[in-house]
């Protein structure tokens, strides 16, 4: 009387694939990033920094992307990015849309 039932499916978890490798880490997933808002030196304009990104091409289209998605203008530096304005909010949840976990507003 009742329906034929299915064959039970193994879950995922419990028949790794043969050649699956670990997924890779990205480095803004392990960088220490830290937003600061800064205004000394910039004849009173309002910047926000982001230190701590790791440095390479990737970096570069990072801050490509992220100066679109906020709207606003910024400058690649040695060490630091300088959003103009303050972006420390709005920062804080693009990169972690990007995967960064951790981020810290100083």
């Amino acid at each position: 009387m009742g329906l034929p039932r299915e064959p039970a499916r193994p879950s995922a978890k419990e028949t790794p694939c043969a050649g699956a490798e670990p997924a890779a880490v990205s480095a803004l997933e392990t960088a220490s990033l830290r937003l600061f808002l800064e205004r000394k030196g910039r004849s009173g304009k309002t910047v926000t920094r982001l230190a701590g990104l790791p440095p390479g091409e990737r970096s570069a289209r990072l801050v490509k992307e992220l100066k679109q998605r906020l709207g606003c203008g910024a400058a690649l530096e040695e060490s630091a990015v300088f959003f103009q304005g303050d972006q420390r909010a709005r920062l804080l949840i693009l990169l972690k849309e990007f995967g960064a976990r951790n981020v810290k507003i100083v």
